[in-house]
């Protein structure tokens, strides 16, 4: 406990004179620093305009990503809607073209068998 003491009076003998060091440094500073606080206000509260500017700037840029990534989403699912359309048409078509071929090859045989009587 003795140790304690002894730290803590060390501390309390050096208050008066910090604050003695104190008062000589406002006297001789005094203005100075009040200048340099003034100045790093401002430079602190530019700091803090330009942060929040940033902040807002990229909300809305994530904001408006986020807007043209839907879009580009909505785009390619109705450009493969229609292309799975087209490819079903197509494929339609196709097996009519088939059929229509059967339909000649039956015509055709016909035909021959009508010029074989």
């Amino acid at each position: 406990m003795s140790k304690k003491t002894e730290e803590a009076s060390p501390a309390q003998g050096n208050t008066p004179i910090d604050n003695k060091i104190a008062a000589v440094r406002d006297l001789i500073f005094g203005e100075n620093i009040q200048q340099y606080n003034s100045e790093f206000q401002d430079v602190y509260n530019k700091i803090n305009d330009v942060k929040s500017g940033n902040n807002a700037a990229i909300s809305e840029a994530v904001a408006n990503l986020e807007g043209q990534v839907a879009d580009l989403e909505r785009l390619v699912d109705d450009k493969l809607q229609d292309l799975s359309a087209e490819l079903d048409k197509r494929l339609t078509e196709l097996d009519e073209e088939k059929a229509d071929r059967r339909k000649l090859g039956m015509a055709l045989e016909k035909i021959a068998q009508m010029l074989q009587d």
